[in-house]
C-alpha cells in the first residue's frame, strides 16, 4: 500500500468518526455491510462477535 493510499484510508476513518450517528444509521450500516441481519442478529459469518455479545 502506497502512502498515498494510505492516507486517503486515514482521511476516511477522520471523517467517519466525526460523522454524528443515530443508532439506526449504525443498524443499518451493519446490515449494509451483511455483519448483522435485519432483526439485529450477527450473521453467521461473525460466530465470534456473536458469543462475545452473548457473554454480557
Amino acid at each position: 500500500m502506497s502512502n498515498k493510499d494510505s492516507q486517503k484510508l486515514i482521511d476516511l476513518a477522520k471523517k467517519e468518526r466525526s460523522m454524528d450517528s443515530s443508532r439506526e444509521a449504525a443498524m443499518a450500516r451493519l446490515v449494509n455491510a451483511g455483519i448483522v441481519d435485519k432483526n439485529g442478529n450477527y450473521t453467521k459469518n461473525y460466530p465470534a462477535l456473536a458469543s462475545f455479545s452473548k457473554q454480557k
